[in-house]
């Protein structure tokens, strides 16, 4: 593959990474999505397509425990799909290229989080300094552009020299190295629980929690099941609060809709 043709996928690679807003945060990186313009780039958009559908169906069911990926399926399709795509590859072969190479996005990934917790640094001191525009910079675009070389430098000499040349790179790490980054990345799903339970942790929300974890524990209802009860729940909540409000916000009470003076 041409130079300039990888480094537009590198680039893509990267874009799908940027979380330029966590609304389509994982649309963007997801395979059937990053298959499109793949398939547009490379003039054959229905083998795309269906190499794309292919990989979906292996990162369909798949989360991120506090954040860490079990697998990174943007840069899985931002590979496999072009080479498969080059080649002429059946998608059966183009799931067992993307295997390696979202292990390598793991890696990738985790090396990422451990530098970028010096601009979190940079943005405490901007906040004690009161620097609004300092603490925009160290959270957002220092991280941003600091990624482009650990994002499009791989990804870009993986379509130059091919999916072997990952695997003899995963090979040659050195067995510290890769247990560092291992154990770095461990501890990450334990700093995003512990988020979520500072947000969930109050008294009139901790319900809703032993709810969710008693229907997952015992009820043997999949993820879909409890995502479908958990909206359910959350709408209700949200309406009868809004209704709550606005009630207080016209002066009713309890009294008053139920007669009394």
């Amino acid at each position: 593959m041409s130079i300039s043709l990888a480094l537009t996928f590198g680039i893509m690679y990267w874009l799908s990474q940027c979380k330029l807003w966590y609304g389509i945060l994982h649309l963007l990186r997801q395979p059937m999505v990053l298959a499109v313009p793949i398939g547009l780039i490379m003039g054959d958009l229905p083998n795309a397509m269906i190499m794309g559908a292919s990989l979906q169906m292996i990162y369909l069911g798949a989360i991120a425990p506090g954040g860490t990926l079990p697998s990174d399926e943007g840069l899985a399709a931002c590979i496999a799909i072009p080479l498969g795509l080059q080649a002429g590859l059946s998608p059966e072969i183009a799931v067992t290229i993307a295997v390696p190479i979202g292990l390598l996005g793991v890696l990738l990934d985790n090396l990422k989080r451990t530098y970028h917790s010096y601009f979190v640094h940079l943005a405490d001191k901007a906040i004690e300094e009161n620097n609004i525009k300092k603490m925009r910079r160290a959270e957002f675009w220092y991280p941003l552009f600091c990624s482009i070389p650990l994002r499009v430098i791989p990804a870009t000499l993986t379509l130059c020299f091919g999916v072997d040349a990952v695997t003899a790179f995963l090979n040659a790490i050195p067995a510290w190295a890769t247990n560092g980054l291992s154990v770095a990345g461990g501890l990450l799903p334990a700093l995003g629980f512990a988020v979520t339970i500072m947000v969930i942790g109050k008294k009139r929300l901790l319900p809703f929690f032993i709810l969710g974890f008693a229907l997952v524990a015992y009820s043997g209802i999949n993820t879909i099941g409890v995502a479908v009860f958990a909206i359910c729940i959350a709408l209700l909540q949200g309406n009868y609060v809004q209704a709550d409000e606005e009630k207080g916000a016209l002066g009713f009470d309890d009294d008053d809709e139920e007669g009394g003076f």
